[in-house]
């Protein structure tokens, strides 16, 4: 007996559930996550249902992603956050994806790159909340904000 197993990716779903969203909290900007190619479903046919549905933001794991985004032509604001040690920000800057750091030394990477490209970045500082997933504690967080500003 063979089985046969297929995924059906209905983008007309992510875009309605997108506007519920939307619906729900008016005024409020909402970020559909895209990251893991789009968990799955295809980042760029997910994305641009997402943004059809009216997500403001677009938010990916790794800087990859997010370029993928960009040469896509997704233009909405992007956050990326997962980085390896030494990875080169300078593309995902000049492209205009904002970017999040964990530590004075990210900030440090990121602050180089930008002046490397000679454009801004849009930095948001991420905290540990108790799940020791990643970011700052709190005996850290306020070299990280000092290293930010």
């Amino acid at each position: 007996m063979s089985v046969t197993t297929a995924a059906r990716v209905d983008l007309l779903a992510i875009r309605r559930n997108v506007e519920l969203l939307r619906e729900s909290a008016p005024g409020a900007q909402l970020m559909a996550v895209v990251k893991a190619d789009g968990y799955g479903h295809g980042i760029i046919p997910a994305a641009r249902a997402a943004v059809a549905g009216g997500a403001s933001w677009l938010g990916v794991a790794t800087l990859d992603e997010a370029l993928t985004l960009r040469r896509a032509g997704l233009d909405v604001p992007a956050m990326c956050w997962l980085y390896a040690p030494g990875e080169r920000f300078d593309d995902a800057i000049a492209e205009g994806v904002d970017l999040s750091a964990t530590s004075v030394g990210q900030v440090e990477e990121i602050t180089q790159a930008a002046a490397r490209v000679g454009h801004q970045v849009r930095l948001h500082l991420k905290a540990d909340t108790g799940l020791a997933r990643s970011g700052a504690t709190a005996a850290d967080w306020p070299a990280l904000v000092d290293a930010a500003l």
